[in-house]
């Protein structure tokens, strides 16, 4: 159910809003009680070896009651009195259980012997139920990947992102180029959707997002989605993937899935370095380049049965690719000798590939008990991104030089100084049967912009060559209470009862850049064929935000959710999801889901769920400013044009038609069947349907004469064109996902393990908005085929993962072979010249590694083994023929990469 209406609340201020948080949270300690208690001891082994393990969660099943295994594999619990089911946990084995009666002042021993998993089905899980008792991936009702820390480091990879994608086909991290921001904050999707309408989860507390909106012709156009590689690869324990629609259980984005990101806490301390480099050879283009330096850290400060406290952090030193050909164009005007000056012509003048980028960040996990009952617990992280990225080179007799400052054209470059922190605490526990968690959460993240290399054509030849553009920024504060408890309601199991209320603070600002970056100096043309004529204005590649562009927004939002989740029998399992919330800013939404699994024979599980969802318009859709001068080809002649990017809630876009958005809404369908016929094989197979109505896009470029007189008509003279956000479009979703897991001993040989993924994906564009009046017959322009094909073919239909490890005494090799479906492009003329399908390619990776001793290992190996790159560009969209490649490649195009890697673990 949806209202429109909207609220007449004014948002917190920061002391009331930050000042409820911390009442909410020591209200909620209060509430630890103390009790009766009795001691349970042990020790905890490889079940293979007869090694004590490290690090193992045992705890109390439904309680907050749980302790670590010290170095020697021993624990020591203090329970209340009472009767409990006792649990272990610990990454790569699997879930132990032993029931456990006790009495005040009692001592009971309880040791355990753990089997490795040898599969992922027998992984646990805790996204997608609030329910105490943890399960494995079988046992849940909806899809659930885990990504252990052992898959990611088996990549190869760097980037978080990447790792994802190898290993999860349902993922996509296309490598975008020449695309302003988003060549410094990439977007990443799953299950073809936006990159924001997944929800990315840290510890199970919503993720803030990117400051940057993404309104280059990339995929996730329009868009702003979650920066993933801020957060440091050392510092994952495990990704847990939920792929369901899940906005009735976790609000607003979840309309693709949910990603829970949980941090290390007991792991091993060491620390790693990685040194890579790209090597290409496909035809005449040979390059060596792309090094890539890192180094990653993991320490354990405290790790005891009282709590634990471990410092992640990472360095990384990415330096650019560069993938583009000779510009064969001309580069002066007609009659100049240097067009026949081989020193001066056929150059490499453009930079298409990685930008030049470097990462240090590093988070925080920390947990303390206060009692038996009662725990604090605390992360927080901070990553800081300097890159560099090129846009289009100027040449010499472009009309956007200043041919006395760049005498032979130029290369502006896109740099970028990008924050990203975050901080979260709160307090959880158990009272009279309940468990309960209060927490609040803080994220900010700023983009800033520099141009250089560059010049404003308007100023002359008073022109700087470096600006300074401005600045998004982004911030998000969150304040959670979940309580849960079992009721006996006469029916075979429990009834889960969770409820729950949040309330959060969105932020959205844009700051101005230096006035040379923007201003209209007043300068015509100064020579050439255009002299006299109307300069660009503002810096080259990035004009500057204006003082007009600025903005301050925030929005509140309250929300109230309700989960039950039980047994009907043995074989039956019923979870049920209600969520309502309200923002300042468009209304309410209340969204519902419900999940059944059945078990009719012992391993053997079918499972489906619906559920409807929503994703609420991101501020960055709703505010975001800018103005550029843009060339658009009219009768024949490279005209300029002034577009300016209108915020909804603007009267200029309240002019040209546009309205104030409203929250995509989607219904969401899934079937599937889970099966583990032996403990070493298994298979699941899901099937989705995920209708969206109501689809934020950003429109095409309104320009003509007509548009410009109507905005002078009302007062706003200059502006030439125009753009929004819009929700102008439905779209249907369908896909099936297959996954298949085995692992094998073969004797004195070591054991492998195998997985294969498959994704088949097709999204269709159901409905399209009618062009509001004002605008005329242009309803190509609000949605045209390129924005048409990006959602519909833009990325892979078809993704087939294959993944084999095999480990020997101290060796080790992982090998990993993925096929991407085939991907198109299409451009605005529909006869079609412009369009090019780039085919499926396989792409295979390979590594070993080799324990020298106990705490060292050394790894080497190659990402793209067999150097294999996407079809190259045809003529009408390579720019001449300088670019061979398009951005829209999921595997990218930089070619080979061969690295080394070693880990050494600390005392």
């Amino acid at each position: 159910m949806m209202w429109s209406v909207r609220s007449s609340l004014r948002p917190p201020t920061w002391a009331r809003f930050f000042g409820g948080a911390l009442l909410l949270i020591l209200s909620s300690a209060a509430a630890a009680f103390a009790q009766g208690t009795g001691t349970v001891t042990g020790t905890v082994s490889d079940a293979a070896s007869g090694t004590p393990l490290y690090g193992v969660s045992v705890f109390i099943a439904g309680t907050t009651v749980g302790t670590t295994t010290g170095g020697d594999g021993s624990y020591r619990l203090v329970v209340p009195a009472g009767r409990y089911e006792l649990r272990t946990r610990l990454v790569g084995f699997e879930l132990q259980r032993d029931s456990l009666e006790i009495a005040a002042g009692q001592s009971v021993l309880r040791n355990f012997a753990l089997r490795r998993a040898a599969i992922g089905l027998s992984e646990i899980v805790v996204l997608g139920t609030r329910r105490a008792e943890e399960r494995t991936v079988l046992e849940s009702p909806v899809p659930v990947d885990v990504l252990s820390v052992e898959d990611l480091r088996s990549t190869g990879r760097v980037e978080t992102n990447q790792m994802i994608q190898l290993l999860a086909p349902s993922f996509n991290f296309p490598r975008a180029s020449i695309a302003d921001g988003t060549d410094h904050v990439r977007p990443s999707t799953l299950r073809g959707l936006n990159p924001d309408q997944v929800l990315v989860l840290i510890n199970g507390k919503r993720r803030h997002t990117s400051a940057l909106v993404n309104v280059n012709g990339t995929i996730g156009r329009g868009s702003t989605g979650v920066d993933l590689n801020a957060i440091p690869a050392a510092a994952i324990d495990r990704i847990e993937i939920l792929r369901d629609g899940a906005a009735a259980q976790y609000g607003s984005d979840a309309i693709a899935g949910v990603l829970n990101v949980v941090l290390k806490s007991t792991a091993e301390s060491e620390i790693s370095s990685t040194l890579g480099q790209a090597r290409t050879d496909d035809g005449t283009l040979r390059r060596t380049d792309g090094m890539v330096r890192q180094v990653d850290l993991n320490y354990g400060l405290l790790r005891s049965a009282a709590g634990h406290l471990n410092l992640s952090a990472e360095f990384r030193d990415r330096e650019q690719t560069n993938r583009s050909l000779p510009d064969t164009r001309q580069q002066y005007f007609a009659g100049d000798l240097r067009n026949d000056d081989p020193a001066l012509t056929n150059l490499i003048n453009h930079r298409q590939g990685d930008g030049d980028a470097r990462d240090i960040g590093a988070f925080v996990n920390f947990g303390r008990r206060l009692s038996s009952t009662t725990e604090v617990y605390s992360f927080s992280g901070v990553t800081f991104r300097r890159g560099e990225a090129a846009g289009f080179f100027r040449r010499a007799l472009d009309d956007r030089t200043v041919r006395s400052i760049h005498p032979d054209g130029f290369l502006p470059l896109i740099n970028t100084h990008i924050w990203d922190g975050s901080v979260a605490a709160g307090v959880r526990g158990a009272h009279a049967g309940w468990t309960w968690d209060a927490s609040t959460v803080y994220g900010r993240n700023t983009f800033d912009f520099t141009i250089k290399n560059s010049n404003n054509v308007s100023m002359g030849t008073s022109s700087p060559t470096t600006f300074y553009a401005g600045e998004l920024r982004f911030d998000q504060v969150t304040a959670n209470l979940d309580v849960a408890r079992p009721f006996e309601m006469g029916l075979p199991s429990t009834v889960n009862l969770a409820l729950g209320a949040e309330v959060r603070r969105d932020g959205y600002g844009i700051t101005r850049g230096d006035e040379d970056s923007y201003r209209d100096g007043g300068v015509a043309i100064l020579d050439g064929p255009s002299a006299g004529n109307r300069a660009a204005v503002g810096a080259q590649v990035f004009p500057g935000f204006k003082p007009t562009d600025e903005q301050d927004a925030d929005r509140t939002n309250v929300a109230a959710y309700v989960d039950l989740e039980t047994n009907l029998s043995r074989q039956v399992l019923v979870a049920l999801a209600g969520r309502t919330e309200h923002y300042s800013d468009f209304g309410s939404t209340t969204n519902g889901k419900l999940a059944i699994r059945v078990e009719p024979v012992e391993r053997f599980a079918i499972r489906g769920a619906y559920s409807t969802g929503f994703r609420a318009p991101s501020l960055g859709q709703s505010y975001f400013s800018s103005t550029a001068t843009n060339f658009i080809v009219v009768g024949g002649v490279n005209t300029p044009f002034d577009i300016r990017t209108f915020p909804v809630v603007s009267e200029e876009a309240q002019i040209l038609g546009a309205q104030e958005l409203r929250p995509e809404t989607s219904r969401n369908a899934s079937f599937g069947v889970a099966w583990q016929p032996i403990r070493r094989l298994s298979l699941t197979a899901d099937f989705y349907r995920i209708e969206i109505d109501d689809r934020i896009v950003l429109s095409g470029n309104f320009i003509g004469d007509d548009i410009q007189a109507l905005l002078e008509s009302r007062g706003f003279a200059g502006v030439r064109g125009g753009r929004f956000f819009t929700n102008a479009i439905d779209t249907r979703t369908d896909g099936v996902d297959l996954i298949v897991q085995s692992a094998l001993a073969v004797g004195s040989m070591g054991e492998s393990r195998f997985t294969a993924g498959y994704n088949h994906n097709k999204s269709r564009v159901t409905r399209i908005a009618t062009t509001p009046p004002q605008l005329g017959d242009r309803q190509e322009v609000l949605f045209d085929r390129v924005e048409r094909a990006r959602i519909e073919e833009g990325q892979p239909r078809d993704n087939l993962h294959l993944n084999l490890v095999h480990s020997f005494d101290a060796f080790g090799v992982n090998l990993a072979t993925a096929r991407y479906g085939a991907v198109t492009v299409r451009g605005t003329a529909t006869d079609g010249t412009a369009d090019q399908t780039y085919g499926r390619r396989w792409i295979t990776d390979f590594g070993v590694s080799y324990r020298l001793r106990e705490r060292f290992t050394v790894s080497a190996g190659a990402d793209n083994i067999f150097d294999e790159y996407p079809e190259r560009n045809i003529a009408p969209i390579s720019n001449a023929g300088i670019f061979p490649y398009n951005g829209i490649s999921p595997f990218g195009f930089n070619g080979r990469f061969i690295y080394v890697r070693g880990r050494i673990g600390l005392p």
